[in-house]
C-alpha cells in the first residue's frame, strides 16, 4: 500500500454522498490495486440481463429456509369484495398524510426503509464499529429470505394485484400493477425485520417495530398495492422467518462475556489509547462468534505481525511517523473524511444507489444486500480473531507525541478493521455490478489507506486488512446461487 498523495482531485464528502457512482472522481491507482475486485477470469453479465433469465427464485440460496418455498402459504382464493371495497374506500379517503406514509415504505426496494433504519438504529443504541457488522447481517439475511419467498409464492400464484383485478382501483405512483401481490412483500420485510430487530435490540420500547411493521404493511392497503389477505399472509411469512433469524442471533456465541483477567501486557501489547483510554476493548470474544461461511474464526487468519523491536517492527512504525509529519493537504482530508464514515453504512448507501440505478429487481436486491453483509460480518469476525491472538499496539503507544487525525479506536491493531471490512463489501458490490469494480476497489484502497495517513494504524495492519476482506468477499461471491 503506497502512502504517497495523489495529485489527481479528490472526492469531497457531498460528492461521494450525493452523487457517488455519478460522477466521484477516484484515485487513478494501478491495475494491481484493481485486479482484486472481482474473481480471476469471472466474467459476469449485466444483473439487468441476469434479471431477465429467473422468472422465478426457486431453488435459490436461502439462510434460514430449506428452499424458498418451505414455508409458502396456502393457495390463495380470489379477493372478496370486501377486500375491493376497501380499497376503495381508502383512495376516496386520501389525504397529503396518508400518500406520505405510503410514498415512506413504498419508494424504492420493500427493503430499503429497514434497510436504511438499520444506521440509525445502531446510533441509538450504541452499536459502534465491529459489532455493527453483526446487526447488519442478521437483519439483512432475514429480509432476504423473505423477500425471496414472498416473490417465490408471487410467481407460484400469480393471483392479480388491486390494479389487475378492479379497474376503479388506482394505485398510486410506483405502484406496478401488473405485478402480482400476494403475498405482499412488503408485509413479508416488514414481519421479518420487526421480529428480528426486536431480537437485537432488547432494549427498545416493547412493540416499537411491530408497530412499524403495521404501518409498513397497511401502508400498501393506501397505495392500491396490496390487498387485506396479501398482507396477512405476507406478514405471517416475513415474521416465520424472523424467528428463524432470532434464533440464531441468540446462538452465534454473541452473548460470552470477557474475563478482563485474561488480557496480556507487556512491551508491544495493546493498552488503553489517548483520548478516551477505554480499559476494556471492543469485543475480545468476537474472533469465536458463529462466522456465516467460513469454517471459523481463524480461517484465514494472517501471519503475525512484525516482532516487537525488530528491524520490520521498527520500520513500520517509522513509516507512521513519517506520514504523520509530512502529511499532506489530501491525506489529511481523506483521513478525516473516511474516519468520520461508517464502511457498513457506505455500502449499504453504495448498494442502495446502484440497485435504483440499474432497476433491480427485489429477490437480486436482497441477494446483494445479504451477500454484502455477511461478507462483512464474517470479515470482522476473522479480523477480531487475528487482533485479539497477537493484541499488538497502537502506534501512539509506542510514539505518544504522534499527531493522529481521528481518535484512536480502543482495541488491537494489527489488522485493520475498516480495511477489511471495505475490502469485503467492495468485492461483493464488484461482483454483481462489474462496470464498477475497478471504481469500487479504488475506493476500498484509499479508505484502507486513509488509516495509516490518519496514524492510528501502521501500513501492514491496512494492507492485511483489505486483503482479507477481499478474501471473504470472493469466499461469498462463490457460493452456489451468486450468479442466477
Amino acid at each position: 500500500m503506497s502512502t504517497r498523495s495523489s495529485q489527481s482531485p479528490r472526492f469531497s464528502r457531498r460528492l461521494l454522498v450525493g452523487s457517488s457512482l455519478a460522477g466521484a472522481a477516484l484515485l487513478p491507482l494501478g491495475s494491481g490495486r484493481r485486479a482484486s475486485a472481482r474473481p480471476a477470469g469471472a466474467t459476469v453479465p449485466a444483473l439487468s440481463r441476469r434479471q431477465e433469465t429467473v422468472a422465478s427464485p426457486a431453488g435459490w440460496r436461502t439462510w434460514y429456509l430449506t428452499s424458498p418455498d418451505e414455508l409458502r402459504p396456502a393457495t390463495p382464493g380470489a379477493p372478496t369484495q370486501t377486500e375491493i371495497d376497501e380499497l376503495l374506500a381508502l383512495q376516496a379517503d386520501r389525504t397529503t398524510e396518508s400518500s406520505a406514509v405510503a410514498a415512506r415504505w413504498g419508494t424504492g426496494s420493500a427493503l430499503f426503509p429497514w434497510s436504511n433504519m438499520a444506521g440509525a438504529l445502531c446510533d441509538e443504541f450504541g452499536i459502534v464499529g465491529m459489532p455493527q457488522g453483526r446487526f447488519m447481517a442478521h437483519l439483512h439475511t432475514a429480509l432476504h429470505d423473505a423477500a425471496v419467498a414472498a416473490w417465490d409464492a408471487q410467481v407460484a400464484y400469480a393471483r392479480p394485484s388491486p390494479g389487475a383485478t378492479s379497474e376503479e382501483i388506482t394505485p398510486l405512483a410506483g405502484v406496478d400493477p401488473s405485478r402480482p401481490s400476494f403475498p405482499s412483500e412488503h408485509a413479508a420485510a416488514a414481519g421479518a425485520a420487526a421480529v428480528v430487530l426486536a431480537a437485537l435490540l432488547p432494549d427498545a420500547a416493547s412493540g416499537r417495530f411491530d408497530a412499524l411493521a403495521t404501518e409498513a404493511a397497511e401502508s400498501r392497503l393506501a397505495a392500491g398495492a396490496a390487498f387485506r389477505s396479501d398482507i396477512a399472509a405476507g406478514l405471517v411469512l416475513g415474521r416465520a422467518i424472523g424467528e428463524r433469524a432470532t434464533a440464531r442471533t441468540k446462538s452465534d456465541g454473541s452473548a460470552e462475556r470477557w474475563d478482563p483477567a485474561t488480557m496480556p501486557a507487556g512491551p508491544g501489547i495493546w493498552k488503553p489509547t489517548p483520548s478516551g483510554f477505554v480499559e476494556t476493548p471492543v469485543a475480545p470474544l468476537a474472533g469465536s462468534w458463529q462466522p456465516w461461511v467460513m469454517t471459523s474464526g481463524d480461517q484465514f487468519r494472517p501471519a503475525p505481525p512484525p516482532e516487537y523491536g525488530s528491524p520490520a517492527w521498527q520500520a513500520e512504525l517509522t513509516t507512521v511517523q513519517e506520514i504523520a509529519a509530512n502529511r499532506s493537504f489530501e491525506q489529511s482530508r481523506a483521513a478525516a473524511w473516511w474516519g468520520d464514515g461508517s464502511p457498513f453504512g457506505f455500502v449499504n448507501d453504495w448498494i442502495h444507489e446502484l440497485v435504483a440505478k440499474e432497476d433491480v429487481d427485489l429477490p437480486h436486491a436482497a441477494r446483494i444486500l445479504a451477500d454484502a453483509h455477511v461478507a462483512i460480518a464474517d470479515t470482522a469476525i476473522a479480523v477480531w480473531d487475528a487482533k485479539y491472538t497477537w493484541w499488538t499496539s497502537r502506534p501512539i503507544t509506542e510514539d505518544p507525541t504522534l499527531q493522529t487525525v481521528i481518535p484512536t479506536p480502543p482495541y488491537p491493531a494489527y489488522p485493520s478493521g475498516y480495511s477489511a471490512f471495505m475490502g469485503a463489501g467492495t468485492t461483493v458490490i464488484g461482483r454483481y455490478f462489474p462496470d464498477v469494480a475497478d471504481e469500487m476497489a479504488d475506493r476500498a484502497w484509499e479508505a484502507a489507506a486513509s488509516r495509516a495517513w490518519a496514524g492510528i494504524h501502521y501500513v501492514i495492519d491496512d494492507d492485511t486488512g483489505l486483503a482479507m476482506g477481499r478474501r471473504i468477499g470472493r469466499l461469498v461471491c462463490a457460493l452456489p446461487g451468486t450468479t442466477a
